[in-house]
């Protein structure tokens, strides 16, 4: 969202002597048409550190800054859902409006030629004009293309008007890439001037500009920059630098939802399988087929969708977590609630309508296992954070619900931007930037958690702690056990993560500065090229996505830059002893790109990771791993796809970035102990979708064993896997072999017995009795699906029974692979459940 308040402009215009001298061409460094684009996080105007205190004393949030709305069930929901007319307002999306002169955020404008500043034309119009009180010679301006690569304008060239008639152009300028080059503009004699972008994708074409020089009518040479305007500031309707910044008038298409692009079938990573580097007492880095111990898929079912209640919106912000008997799962801009048991959904409503406010979104959810109660929040991207605090442990039932303004003291002016959420047995607590003016800063606000619990609610003590360093995100762990205090977690630099603590009582804390660890060095990550994208999709950036705090130890995850790609970096550190990282790791691939992971711990010490997965020659995927507390340090198992994606995603916002995440959530069931995950996948048409999955390390489920070798299509080998879960009941459980011969026939088979026995070009892994499933042929890319009907088996196919473990392993030939011209994939063990 860059919707600011209170801010004046201020004019750029200097004389062109008294500024750069430009010495020629050089370089220098709702319904799916009304999608709604949600801000990306916020960006800063500048970034500093701060020297803060050990103990930093807060500011009560006054009372008449706080709203409680009382306890309400969900019939007073439904009525007000009825009545919301369209909770992502128009400053979210174009929504057929045309174009307009942007001052960008600073992490959008690292292409600016001179200082941090430049313009752009949001949303992509091929058509910008600006004009002039007098009539004026242009020279040149600096251009370069805005968001990723695959957004940039293929090229530019200028139009000069006089008193509406053409007069001049230019020819088309096709040096246009991640850094400023000159432009010449030799037209002279005009009162306007259009720049007409070429279209990049999606009928739209993005470019940024940046000290624009001209000669006005007095012979005087002046330059118009942009250092003194602030950052996400719209030019277009102002007269910024005595110009008039015109909308455009381009004709181009809404951001939203393109057919799906041609494309091979989902595919598995090409590291699969691959050996993980050896750990050490503290640190490795986990590739895919390291050393740990994946977790195996329980069950899975799908979570919200775009199109759902609400749901318009682009990026999902995917989050939901487990209870004792529900899922709870929210989006921009839904609320949905779940049997955990059988998937069914109970609740699928707008997020407007439950919190009793349009407008909201950046949703997070948290069950919070000391009061076994639900906390849900939401920005409404103005000056206000809203929350809902369950009544019971059923989310079914009623919630007591408040909201208070934020941009008070230092934060005067601003909106919470990227919301946090954490808990403790004391306090609820969320980080946020305050986006919109001035340096940027940080805010945690602290609210007292008793009276919001007791049996009749009410709303506490809302504290504020304002001037922090800003670190991308600060996230408020979810204590799953008492050290006095509730700690958040942030990214200070590229090698240290910062420690915090807000220190009781909750009616008058403090927030303690415990201290720094130094880490691994990582770099932000790229964004993700995926099949069929013409833009890579987002990573935004390495902000840490959760945190959670249990056996004396804070666990955290992030996105960094791995091996050229998004890896997902995850840590273990004990707040009590910062001196090093009890233990991380990274999960990376030689082709897979990782996003948006979160992690959960259980008491034993066993972790999930979920997040999203994609590559050039795959669809974005929901996918997991994890590591036993028994496994080497730093170590996790193979990561796998537990959902896949259907298409390519394509969906811009206004300055050409293909907005994927902006977070998901992994978390623990507070029943049994097992894991609980949902992650985003792409649809078809453009559209995303939600699947939440349940996994274990013990009971029934799916497991790898056994090895493959190298065949004539992939040098890892084949490698069998399942989508779907292994409860009888659900009746799902796919089975996929990827990695192996391409265009060949193959087929699936099982057996109740593991065996590992030379035979062909690979290992036989099966034995026992046998059974065989109906063959078929691999894809040009080496894959094979078959799913095990167990109400409709080929004719002589014994049922399946729960309870029992079956073998199974895909046999293909592979002809040009030589030798006896077959081969195996590795092995796949499967424990049914009812």
């Amino acid at each position: 969202m860059n919707s600011f308040k209170h801010r004046a402009l201020c004019v750029g215009l200097v004389p062109l002597a008294a500024s750069l001298s430009f010495a020629g061409p050089q370089l220098r460094q709702g319904t799916q048409s009304d999608v709604a684009i949600v801000p990306a996080p916020g960006e800063p105007s500048t970034v500093q550190a701060l020297d803060e205190p050990e103990f930093h004393l807060g500011e009560r949030v006054p009372d008449w800054a706080v709203e409680s709305m009382g306890v309400g069930g969900w019939d007073e929901v439904f009525e007000r859902e009825a009545k919301v007319a369209d909770p992502e307002a128009g400053r979210r999306m174009r929504r057929g409006a045309q174009g307009t002169w942007v001052v960008p955020g600073l992490s959008r404008s690292g292409r600016a030629h001179s200082g941090t500043h430049l313009v752009s034309n949001k949303w992509g119009d091929t058509s910008m004009g600006i004009r002039f009180d007098e009539v004026v010679d242009l020279s040149g301006v600096w251009i370069a293309g805005m968001g990723p690569e695959g957004s940039w304008s293929p090229a530019v060239r200028a139009i000069g008007y006089l008193e509406g008639a053409e007069v001049q152009r230019t020819e088309w300028h096709e040096a246009i890439g991640d850094t400023m080059a000159f432009f010449a503009l030799p037209l002279s004699g005009v009162d306007r001037v259009v720049f007409e972008s070429r279209v990049a994708v999606n009928g739209s074409g993005f470019f940024a500009l940046d000290d624009l020089a001209f000669v006005g009518a007095d012979g005087v040479e002046k330059l118009v920059h942009f250092e003194d305007v602030e950052h996400d500031t719209k030019l277009t309707g102002t007269r910024f630098a005595g110009l008039i910044w015109e909308e455009g008038t381009g004709d181009f298409d809404q951001p939203a939802f393109a057919p799906p692009g041609a494309g091979s079938a989902n595919r598995a990573p090409s590291g699969l399988g691959a050996a993980g580097a050896q750990a050490t007492t503290t640190t490795t880095t986990s590739f895919l087929g390291g050393g740990g111990t994946a977790p195996t898929l329980l069950q899975d079912f799908n979570g919200p969708r775009f199109g759902n209640a609400g749901a318009f919106s682009i990026p999902p912000d995917t989050v939901g977590a487990v209870g004792p008997d529900h899922f709870v799962a929210s989006v921009n801009s839904n609320i949905s609630i779940y049997e955990k048991a059988t998937g069914v959904r109970l609740v699928n409503t707008g997020l407007a309508g439950f919190l009793n406010s349009s407008g909201v979104g950046d949703p997070r959810v948290v069950f919070d296992p000391d009061s076994q109660r639900w906390i849900i929040l939401a920005s409404d991207f103005d000056n206000q954070l809203f929350f809902a605090v369950s009544t019971t442990s059923d989310p079914t039932g009623s919630f007591f619900r408040f909201n208070f303004i934020t941009d008070l003291g230092a934060d005067a002016g601003t909106f919470p931007d990227y919301p946090t959420l954490g808990v403790d047995e004391r306090g609820i607590y969320t980080g946020v930037f305050p986006a919109g003016s001035g340096p940027a800063r940080m805010t945690i606000f602290a609210i007292d958690k008793a009276p919001l619990v007791a049996a009749n609610p009410s709303l506490g003590t809302v504290t504020a702690f304002r001037n922090l360093t800003f670190e991308g995100a600060i996230q408020p762990a979810v204590h799953y056990e008492d050290d006095g205090g509730a700690y958040c977690i942030s990214v200070n630099g590229v090698n240290r993560l910062r420690v915090r603590r807000v220190n009781p009582p909750l009616t008058n804390p403090t927030l303690q500065n415990v201290g720094f660890v130094t880490v691994q060095n990582h770099n932000s990550p790229p964004d993700a090229p995926s099949m069929g994208s013409t833009t890579p999709l987002d990573t935004v950036g390495d902000r840490l996505m959760n945190a959670v705090y249990i056996n004396g130890s804070i666990w955290t995850t992030h996105c960094v830059a791995s091996m050229t790609r998004s890896g997902a970096r995850w840590y273990e550190v004990d707040p009590g002893d910062l001196s090093a990282a009890v233990q991380f790791g990274t999960i990376n691939d030689p082709v897979m790109y990782f996003l948006f992971p979160t992690i959960a711990v259980n008491e034993a010490g066993d972790v999930v990771i979920g997040f999203s997965a994609t590559s050039p020659s795959m669809f974005a995927g929901a996918w997991v791993t994890g590591r036993r507390a028994s496994d080497p340090p730093g170590e996790m198992g193979v990561p796998f796809e537990y959902r896949a994606g259907l298409g390519p995603y394509n969906n811009l916002d206004g300055f050409g970035r293909n907005r994927w995440g902006d977070y998901s959530l992994t978390s623990l069931d507070p029943v049994d102990g097992t894991f609980w995950t949902i992650q985003e996948r792409a649809r078809n048409n453009n559209t995303w979708a939600t699947t939440i999955a349940q996994l274990n390390f013990d009971g029934g489920g799916a497991s790898n064993y056994c090895v493959s070798t190298p065949n004539s299509f992939s040098i890892s080998g084949a490698t069998i896997s399942n989508n779907g879960s292994v409860g009888l009941g659900a009746n799902d459980l796919e089975l996929v072999a990827t990695g192996a011969a391409t265009n060949q026939f193959g087929l699936f088979f099982y057996g109740d017995t593991q065996v590992q026995t030379s035979l062909g070009n690979g290992f036989l892994c099966v034995g026992g009795n046998i059974v065989r499933f109906p063959a078929g042929l691999t894809d040009a890319g080496g894959m094979a699906t078959f799913l095990v009907d167990n109400q409709n088996l080929p004719a002589g196919t014994p049922a399946l029974v729960a309870g029992e473990t079956q073998n199974f392993q895909f046999w293909f030939r592979d002809a040009p692979g030589g030798g006896s011209g077959f081969n195996f994939s590795n092995g796949l063990s499967v424990t049914f459940q009812p």
